[in-house]
This record gives C-alpha cells, structure tokens and sequence, in this order.
C-alpha cells in the first residue's frame, strides 16, 4: 500500500530515533563526537526516506509491459501520461532530498556549537517535510491508484473468453454456472461497486474463460458514469463472443435497446439468447418477437449445449 506523506515522515522520524539509541562512539564528548552524530543522523534519515520512496515505483506494475486489458483498467482511472508524470514525481522528490542531506552534511561540518547542530538538523527536516507536503496531492493520487492495481480482476487476456450480457435477473450468473458446472469466483471490479464473476470450462484441453458483469453491462449506458463507461470498454479487450441474455418477462424494446448499445461498445461476435424458456408457452414465437438465436432455460439445462456448441464455433 502506498503510504500517506504523514505516515511516510513519522515511520523515518521513528525508525531514525531507535537507530540513534544503538549508536555508540568512544571517547568524551566533544564538538567533533557530535558532529559525526548529527552526521550519522542525518545520513540515517535520508536512508529510510529513501526506501520510503524507491518502495512506491516498485508497487504498480512495468507500464511497458501491461497487456491491452489492464492498460484500458488503468486508463479508465487516469490517462497514461498523468500516471507516468505522478510516478516520475516519487523520483524527482527523491533527488531533492538527496540535495537537502547534502546542504544539511555540508552545515553540519562547519557547526560550532550543539545548539548549531540542532538547528540544522531542524531545517533539514523542515525543508524535507515542505517538500513532501506541497507533493501530497502526487501521493494521495497514487495511493488510490494502487487500490485499483490491487482489485485488478485475475483474468488472463490470452484466454478465450466469453462475456455474458443482459438486463438484471436475466440468468446471467445461472448461465454461467451451466456452462462451468461450479460456483463462479467473485472479483471485485475497479472503479465500481459491482463484482464481476468468472468461470471455467475446458474444451478439448483448452481452458474457455466465461465473465459475467453486473452491475456494467445490464443497465441502459445513459446510466453509466463516464468511469463505468471506460471500464465497459476495457472489456472488449478480452470478450472473443457475447452471449446475450433475454429476459421474456421484462421489457422487451428496453432490452433489444441495451443489445445495439453493447454491440457498440463491445465490437465481438454476438448470439442473442431467450432465457427461462421453461415458463414460455410458445418459446419459438418469443424467439421470433425477440429475434433471439436461441431459447433456453439456464435453470433446467434445456438448450444449453447446443447454445454451448455454438459458443464453441464462434471461439473457433
């Protein structure tokens, strides 16, 4: 976790003060003895605010070396550029304080008295917390960047995938247990409050990924925040086909509107699905009004393997 500038200063403060209580140097005290004190004292605060800050880079991932899916996640927080800059910032302020320690070690040698000594480890630690402080807004900004890195979905972008779609309570999540035949992992999305939930299934020895997202893609998009809109996008980096899920019990002009809007925004291959064809009458004329490739029931099993099979074709 990327640490608050506060928190950053007091664990220096405390780590340099236990360190000083082990250092012993032989002989009386003098001007001199204090001043190789204050020296080591000094040179021990700039080592810890150092591995404060050469911790922070080393949190988030090589930025070169992101595949397409998590640079779409990363870029619906922040553009590219701003996170590069934000992260060159930890780098620019560690070359500042170096200079800092420099000018505090220079006084140091030229002090004439404790009192001296004192003052200038003040202003040392003065200078440095102005130069954290007035970078706060740099911190704070990567530390709620970190959040995002660490709820990163654990899904793998060189896996076939198939992302299911549709209004709430279609069936998505029954679906996808049909299709793996186990409970889905549960991920926790960035930049929502929704999860996502992710599924298995292998396929001549070739493991099929299946994702399903509520909370994103079964609402009309005009209800989307502009965040939400990014992190929608980022999935057309991984959907390989769509699988959407009709509900014959709600809406159904609503619906046909949330599909078109889909297809914009995911631009993969789409079957189009009536699910709950148990409590349908006339399941072929539904499909017709619908203009649905398939009618199943997700809760039943009925129709599953041949909309399977067709998945299957479509992922080649």
């Amino acid at each position: 976790m990327v640490k608050t500038v506060d928190t950053i200063y007091g664990t220096v403060i405390r780590k340099t003060n236990k360190y000083m209580g082990t250092v012993k140097l032989p002989g009386r005290f003098s001007i001199d003895k204090a001043r190789k004190l204050e020296h080591i004292r000094i040179k021990t605060y700039d080592r810890y605010f150092a591995e404060e800050l050469r911790a922070i880079p080393k949190q988030f991932p090589d930025l070169g070396r992101l595949n397409a899916f998590q640079r779409a996640l990363l870029e619906a927080y922040a553009p590219m550029d701003r996170i590069r800059e934000e992260l060159g910032r930890i780098r620019a302020i560690m070359k500042i304080l170096a200079s800092i320690r420099d000018d505090a070690l220079f006084r140091i040698t030229r002090a004439k008295n404790v009192s001296e000594l004192k003052r200038i480890r003040r202003m040392y630690l003065g200078r440095v917390w102005d130069v954290l402080h007035k970078n706060k807004r740099t911190f704070d900004f990567l530390r709620k960047l970190h959040r995002v890195v660490r709820r990163f979905p654990k899904v793998d972008p060189k896996k076939k995938t198939i992302v299911l779609a549709g209004f709430p309570n279609a069936g998505k999540s029954t679906l996808l247990r049909a299709f793996t035949g186990s409970e889905p992992e549960i991920a926790p999305y960035p930049f929502t409050t929704q999860d996502i939930r992710i599924g298995h299934f292998e396929h001549k020895w070739e493991k099929i990924q299946v994702i399903d997202t509520p909370g994103l893609l079964d609402r009309p998009v005009e209800q989307m925040n502009p965040v939400e809109l990014k992190a929608v996008a980022a999935l057309k980096h991984l959907a390989d086909v769509i699988v959407f899920l009709f509900d014959p019990l709600q809406d159904r002009d609503m619906q046909r509107d949330l599909l078109t809007k889909v297809k914009n925004l995911i631009r993969a291959p789409v079957i189009t699905v009536v699910n709950k064809g148990d409590l349908l009458e006339d399941p072929d004329a539904v499909k017709a009004a619908f203009g649905a490739d398939f009618v199943i029931s997700a809760q039943t099993g009925a129709g599953v393997d041949e909309l399977k099979a067709k998945v299957l074709e479509k992922l080649g």
